[in-house]
Formats: C-alpha cells, structure tokens, sequence
C-alpha cells in the first residue's frame, strides 16, 4: 500500500511541474523567437541511477544500475527547437533568423543568446533588445549608430548581418549556433560551445513563438485529469490506510 501511496503522490508533485511548464509556455505564446519547454517522465530509480553511472568527481568509473519502482519524476527538460512563424514588420530595425542561430546580447548577468529580433536604438545610439539589453557584433561589442533618428529610416541590414546606416557599415550581427541549450528567462537562453552560424538574416521580419496555443491546452486539460486521477488513488490509499487502522482497533 506504501508504495502505491508515494507513486501517486509522485505523479501529481510531476503533474504539478508540468502544468508550471505548460503555463510557461502559454505565458510566452506572443514572445517574439520563444522556444516552448517539454518535459519527459521517467521512473526515479532508473533516473537516479543512471545519474550515478556518469563518470564524475563523485562517482567515477560506472556500475550496473537497478530498478526501483518508486516514484515518478521528470528525467528531462528540453528547448523545442522547431521554428515559429516568421511574419512581415515593415520595421527596419526587426530581423529574423531564417536558419539554425542565436543573436548574442549582453545582459546584467552576462551574456545571453536569444532569437527575438525586435531591436531598437538605446539613448546613445547603441542598437539593444526591447528590454535595453546591447545586442553585439562578431567582435563582442555593442553596435552604436552615428545618428539614430536619421538611421533609423535608412539603416539597412544584409542577409549576411551586415549593418548599414546609408552607405556607411556598422558591423555585423552576432549569430551563433549552440549546444545544450537552457531557458534563462524573457526569451533568453544560456549555451554551450557557440560557433558562428550559417543562417540568413532577413530585415522587417519577426519570428514568432513556436508555442501552439490550442496544443497547449490540450496538453493542459490532459495534465490536469492525470492529476485529478492520481489525487483520487491517493484518497483511496488513505481511506483503506484509515479502515485497516479502525479494523486494528476492533
């Protein structure tokens, strides 16, 4: 009886966090360049098991794992990495990624990789992110305009990311591929092992979010009468738990 107590106490705890992750998602549906999460499932002793079979400073070398069949857990939070919709802007200042790439920009907490390219002139003519945060070129230093309100209408960025106000060039954007990639947050990610990317970069276009709504909330629902379900096992645990005990006494 305990061990189904405790797995339908671990299917809602896992139920939980993926309804956080789903309301994440949603939350970011408008978010320009925003990759949904996915989460796997997998039983906890196999998980934690084959976390102590990696080589490492704690555990090195490897042993046979073992099979407990106690409790579920999330094994896996992913980056979806499929593209959103790209779609017209007629702003200049907008860029797309149309390919595998990052934009690189830097941030109070350092550098930070995102695909949302709704740029904009910061007060000293530098080019930032709708939050401020300074969007760099292939030397890792901020791209400042001569003039901002006239290049504004006359600022020109090639599909190799090259940057022109007029005839004159300002550089070129960062655009980096990446490993192991993780959501820090905004539509900002963290990375691994950036190299130059091979994308093309298109002018007065948006890339939207690869979250799908009305998935989403299938997915919702789904999660939620999982939940609903693992709740009334528990209950029925506890009310047998509780008729053994007054049959004890009697």
């Amino acid at each position: 009886m305990s061990i189904g107590f405790y797995n339908a106490a671990s299917a809602m705890l896992t139920r939980v966090a993926e309804l956080e992750t789903l309301a994440h998602n949603l939350a970011n549906a408008n978010t320009p360049g925003f990759r949904g999460l996915r989460v796997s499932f997998g039983n906890f002793g196999e998980t934690f098991f084959h976390l102590l079979s990696q080589p490492g400073p704690l555990m090195p070398g490897t042993f046979a794992t073992a099979r407990l069949p106690l409790l579920v857990t999330i094994a896996q939070e992913r980056v979806d990495m499929r593209r959103g919709v790209m779609q017209p802007t007629g702003n200049p200042l907008d860029v797309a990624i149309d390919g595998d790439g990052w934009f690189v920009v830097r941030t109070p907490q350092g550098i930070r990789y995102t695909r949302k390219g709704n740029f904009t002139f910061a007060s000293d003519g530098s080019l930032v992110t709708a939050e401020g945060y300074a969007v760099l070129d292939e030397t890792n230093q901020p791209i400042h305009f001569p003039d901002q309100r006239q290049s504004e209408h006359q600022v020109r960025i090639a599909e190799t990311g090259e940057i022109f106000a007029g005839t004159q060039r300002l550089g070129r954007l960062q655009v980096v591929t990446l490993e192991r990639i993780q959501p820090a947050g905004a539509g900002y990610y963290l990375g691994v092992n950036p190299k130059p990317a091979k994308a093309r970069i298109v002018q007065g276009m948006l890339e939207g979010s690869n979250v799908q709504v009305i998935t989403e909330l299938a997915k919702m629902l789904s999660c939620l009468r999982t939940y609903e379900m693992a709740a009334r096992t528990l209950s029925a645990f506890d009310a047998l738990k509780q008729a053994l005990l007054e049959a004890t006494k009697a």
